[in-house]
């Protein structure tokens, strides 16, 4: 069977399990079926990619890369193998197997291979078990930079952010709302690196999406406003009752358990009021 082949049954397997998620069946089936979905791709990639991609394996992760991406992918390598340690400490678990960093040289093709515009802009994205990368020669202005290459990446890169989605589809096994995953891995980005789309304590409540929108987070029309309103939901959790509890509604969320019921089994509030405690919390912020 040739590699062409095998990678055409490949992905043939994981289109027909992710299909079946699109049938209406038992969320504790479904965590096992996302979980299924997740080994088969990140294991096939690897498999694949092996097989006559050049590639720079480390402790945790692999980057596949084409030619003359050398010097790019041991910059993306050092950042996730440098952001794994204290991320698996923060999720409290450990992540087998080699996790597959596809490295773009094109911000057309990145986007390309997820059915995006061609000038969507993205530098980083996590899917099923698997990191695409931007290359950052793209997108990094040296002169910016200046001689710090490496601790420009670090910082400004996207490797932060979606190792904690990675740790993130793992402790709920896929069973994590859009907005909480996005605030989760901005969360974790920001103890990491000090990037935020805006200042989490002061929020400007006029505008703010209701919780019943913000489940709809991919066709909000105002991306920035959504992702700074759950990132500053999360960090108002976390400074009211802790990052441990974060936790615990993930790994409740694993379990098969609604974010809703997570929260009320996990903080005794429901999402209304939590939803109120943040406005409020949020509102004496400006005060």
């Amino acid at each position: 069977m040739s590699r062409r082949t095998h990678l055409a049954v490949w992905l043939t397997v994981v289109f027909l399990l992710v299909g079946v998620l699109l049938i209406k069946i038992p969320t504790f089936a479904n965590l096992y079926i996302n979980s299924l979905i997740r080994e088969i791709n990140k294991r096939g990639l690897v498999w694949y990619h092996a097989r006559g991609t050049n590639s720079l394996g480390g402790e945790r992760f692999v980057v596949f890369y084409q030619d003359g991406q050398q010097r790019e992918a041991a910059v993306v390598l050092d950042a996730a193998e440098g952001f794994y340690p204290v991320l698996a400490r923060n999720f409290g678990f450990d992540i087998q197997g080699p996790v597959p960093v596809l490295l773009y040289a094109e911000r057309e093709a990145l986007n390309q291979s997820f059915g995006w515009p061609a000038d969507a802009n993205t530098v980083g994205v996590y899917w099923a078990g698997s990191i695409r990368v931007l290359s950052p020669a793209v997108w990094i202005d040296p002169l910016e930079a200046e001689a710090d290459y490496d601790h420009y990446f670090h910082e400004m890169g996207p490797m932060a952010h979606e190792i904690a989605h990675l740790f993130v589809d793992y402790l709920s096994r896929g069973n994590c709302p859009r907005w909480f995953n996005e605030g989760v891995a901005q969360y974790q980005e920001y103890l990491l690196t000090g990037f935020q789309f805006g200042e989490p304590r002061f929020f400007s409540l006029e505008n703010a999406y209701t919780l019943e929108e913000l489940q709809y987070f991919d066709q909000l029309e105002d991306q920035n406003l959504a992702y700074h309103q759950c990132f500053s939901l999360v960090y108002f959790l976390v400074e009211q009752h802790g990052w441990p509890v974060v936790v615990r509604v993930l790994e409740a969320l694993g379990r098969g358990a609604s974010l809703a019921i997570a929260m009320q089994d996990e903080l005794g509030l429901d999402l209304n009021t939590l939803d109120g405690e943040w406005k409020r919390w949020a509102a004496y912020q400006e005060a």
